[in-house]
């Protein structure tokens, strides 16, 4: 078993709460969608910002498509776990080209999806994402 040099952890300061910061996201923003997920970037060099964290997240799972709040928060538990397992490349990647990042995730899919294809799908979405910036 390999030795890892990080905790895969995702802690309150990456998380994206800021009222302004996410009505600039939506202003200033760019949009790009992946199946299931819409994402909404804003990017910053990250010698002027003042961040705690390289990316700032939020994570949505709209009503409208997943009707049971149990439903919704599991998908939303499996999203959080996707991303968390995969974030360590994706700061790398990030780390090289100087940048942070405010990153909103919005759920389209289906309710019925398993864990093995949200994963799948939030590494080809980080990969896109890396190469859109």
């Amino acid at each position: 078993m390999p030795i890892l040099k990080q905790k895969l952890t995702f802690k309150k300061k990456e998380r994206l709460s800021s009222k302004i910061l996410i009505d600039d996201l939506f202003e200033k923003g760019k949009k790009f969608k992946t199946y299931p997920f819409i994402a909404t970037y804003l990017s910053e060099n990250s010698n002027e910002s003042d961040w705690d964290s390289q990316v700032r997240v939020v994570i949505t799972v709209p009503k409208r498509k997943v009707k049971f709040a149990n439903k919704r928060n599991r998908v939303r538990r499996q999203i959080k776990e996707a991303y968390r397992l995969n974030k360590p490349e994706f700061y790398s990647q990030l780390e090289a080209k100087n940048t942070n990042l405010a990153l909103f995730l919005i759920y389209i899919g289906k309710e019925k999806e398993d864990y093995n294809f949200i994963d799948k799908k939030i590494k080809l979405l980080l990969t896109d994402l890396v190469k859109q910036l």
